[in-house]
């Protein structure tokens, strides 16, 4: 994640609460102080150190001062913009008042958290404003241990289980021969060169659309009946849709390949106690256009592709490259050169959201002391010729989608368009799978 990072593509996560209901200031600056003193990398920063490994260093007693009122760009977003991990924390907040209630933005760098892991800081803030406000019954913070944090880049591999699966992460290593060969193409084909050296003019930029609760009802039921994963179909309608969507505007040609870099979280049951932290590895799925006209094949040959990474424990073969590339001439930094289109785009699916966060409800939506959480945005990083990036997840019932793209490369327009042709053909989907049969 340092080596991606750079001012025209900062490599930072934007994280967006929005409440029914204004923020007590006093209490809201004490829950952030007491989640940046329980979540170590949140007050970290990088120091490197020739050709070894960056080295963390921790500052005790650094805490971010929180901006109120801030001003937001036309997506609704405060000014964010790239940070040096190198030279302080990277990690921001921002309340944005609104006629009706405050959201509350939150920007950290990616090397230190990944969506899951801010999850956890985001339900801290909820539960420790609700205890600063007080109350009858007081919800206790969960329990972290910061040695959990030694592990992060590969929780649940021992020595002994990496002698064991070696034989499996033999499979992905064959399976990297096709990955190196194939060039991916970008979204858009190349419109010239991007300064590194400049920020973006607007950051973040996501755009967003929802699905409604009955129709989320129906994706799972859809999935069930098609014995394919919701993330299965999350990723077939996805390729569909860039499909259509550059056919319509004569971007490449169905011998390009679209590759979609999928996260898969690393952390596991002996983890829960992990601080926040960016423990994911990813996989990678390559199809070319002429694989879409059979809609049906295409999904189960996704749902088989990732049955087999799970059942071969492949989201490891990532992990294990990196380690390998660090020895190799130019390291992990010569994988992120800017000349190169790595992957089309990224598809993070985070699941159910704020589910198990032990606070009241309200309208299955969470309460958090005087405000209501309304919804929350997941805003993933961008790269050099990675010009979309999507992130689904559910909160209270329903499924949302965030596209965040790089306007200097697709008209707001176009991106917008590329947004509703994914939600019309989950839509769709839904419409497919209540008229088929059930599998027998």
């Amino acid at each position: 994640m340092l080596c991606d990072d750079r001012p025209a593509y900062p490599m930072t996560g934007v994280f967006r609460l929005s409440f029914s209901g204004f923020l007590d200031r006093a209490a809201f600056e004490a829950a952030v102080a007491e989640a940046v003193r329980r979540h170590p990398l949140l007050r970290a920063t990088v120091r490197r150190t020739g050709r070894s490994r960056p080295k963390w260093i921790e500052h005790p007693d650094w805490r971010p001062a929180v901006q109120w009122g801030s001003e937001t760009n036309p997506h609704g977003f405060p000014p964010a913009g790239y940070m040096d991990l190198t030279r302080q924390p990277a990690t921001r907040f921002w309340v944005v008042h609104r006629d009706d209630g405050d959201d509350v933005v939150a920007q950290v760098h990616h090397a230190c958290a990944d969506a899951l892991g801010m999850t956890q800081v985001l339900e801290d803030l909820l539960i420790g404003y609700a205890r600063e406000l007080g109350g009858d019954e007081q919800v206790p913070l969960p329990e972290l241990n910061v040695r959990h944090l030694r592990r992060r880049g590969t929780p649940g591999l021992t020595t002994w289980r990496l002698v064991r699966t070696a034989h499996q992460q033999a499979v992905g290593l064959l399976g990297a021969r096709e990955f190196l060969l194939r060039r991916p193409a970008p979204l858009v084909p190349p419109v010239g060169e991007i300064d590194e050296a400049l920020p973006p003019p607007l950051f973040p930029t996501p755009l967003v659309g929802q699905i409604d609760s009955a129709e989320t009802g129906r994706i799972l039921a859809t999935a069930k009946s098609r014995e394919v994963t919701v993330n299965d179909l999350l990723v077939r309608d996805l390729f569909l849709a860039v499909g259509a969507w550059r056919k319509k505007w004569h971007l490449g040609s169905d011998r390009d390949w679209l590759r979609f870099s999928i996260p898969i979280n690393l952390r596991t049951a002996a983890d829960a106690q992990m601080p926040m932290a960016n423990s994911v590895s990813s996989v990678f799925l390559d199809r070319q256009g002429k694989d879409f006209s059979d809609t049906d094949r295409l999904l189960d040959g996704i749902h088989e592709q990732m049955e087999l990474i799970k059942r071969l424990r492949l989201q490891y073969t990532f992990i294990l490259s990196l380690g390998v590339s660090r020895w190799l001439p130019g390291g992990i930094a010569r994988g992120t050169q800017a000349d190169r289109c790595p992957l089309t785009s990224w598809m993070s699916n985070l699941g159910n959201v704020f589910s198990q966060t032990p606070l009241p409800r309200r309208e299955n939506r969470v309460l958090a002391g005087n405000v209501v959480l309304e919804s929350v945005d997941y805003v993933i990083p961008l790269r050099p010729h990675v010009h979309a990036a999507f992130c689904v997840y559910t909160y209270a019932g329903r499924l949302r989608v965030l596209m965040h793209f790089d306007p200097r490369v697709i008209e707001h327009g176009m991106a917008q368009e590329l947004l509703d042709t994914y939600l019309g053909q989950i839509r769709r989907t839904v419409e497919d799978g209540e008229r088929r049969p059930c599998r027998s």
